[in-house]
């Protein structure tokens, strides 16, 4: 009998120690670093990711990954493996910032494709998620307010880049304007995503032609 209850504790332990602190940690390095690579290295971005996906047995974790692979099969122009690895965020967690960024990358998926009517549908699910992060903000962690820094500017580069292709300016650049730079800064790769995007799509009108070129 002892040995039997004894198995169970060792058991206990092992399951315990499989899911330790530490091993979360590696996995959110692995996104961390899969995320860094988004415009760097598209094949480092899939590959953190994957290993990412097989390390973790946390579903906040690996829909995260999923996030970063559904960037990566957009990049490559693999528009319904994207749509699937999207999908598939909503059916692993409920945590609204990895819902939030699924959402807004369903959208750029819409543009793509031309999808108006699904493009506006997901955009009410990014704003809906979005109002609901808001009420828990002061509670997010360091590593959940650098993702949700990502989401949001992704949110307002998105719509300001649908808004432009279908010709209605002044909401395309009302998009962009309302984002605050000084929160993007801390996150490089997005806050050049950002300056580009003030650039090419004609947002500075102040000043001589030479002031908006600079």
């Amino acid at each position: 009998m002892w040995l039997r209850h004894a198995l169970k504790l060792l058991l206990s332990i092992l399951i315990l120690s499989a899911c330790s602190p530490s091993d979360r940690q590696q996995v959110d390095k692995l996104n961390s670093l899969s995320y860094a690579c988004h415009y760097r290295n598209i094949d480092s971005t899939e590959y953190y990711a994957r290993e990412a996906l097989h390390l973790s047995d946390n579903d906040d974790a690996k829909a995260e990954a999923m996030n970063n692979l559904a960037f990566v099969s957009m990049v490559r122009m693999k528009y319904d493996c994207a749509q699937r690895q999207l999908d598939s965020v909503s059916q692993l967690t409920d945590n609204q910032i990895e819902l939030l960024i699924a959402d807004v990358q369903q959208m750029r998926l819409c543009q793509r494709r031309s999808r108006n009517r699904e493009f506006y549908d997901y955009r009410e699910r990014a704003l809906r998620a979005q109002a609901r992060i808001y009420e828990d903000r002061a509670t997010l962690s360091a590593r959940q307010q650098r993702r949700l820094v990502y989401a949001e500017s992704e949110l307002a580069i998105v719509t300001s880049t649908y808004y432009y292709y279908v010709g209605l300016e002044r909401q395309s650049s009302e998009s962009l304007l309302a984002l605050n730079p000084d929160a993007v800064q801390s996150d490089t790769a997005q806050y050049l995503n950002y300056l580009y995007n003030i650039g090419a799509g004609g947002i500075l009108t102040e000043g001589t032609r030479k002031d908006v070129c600079q």
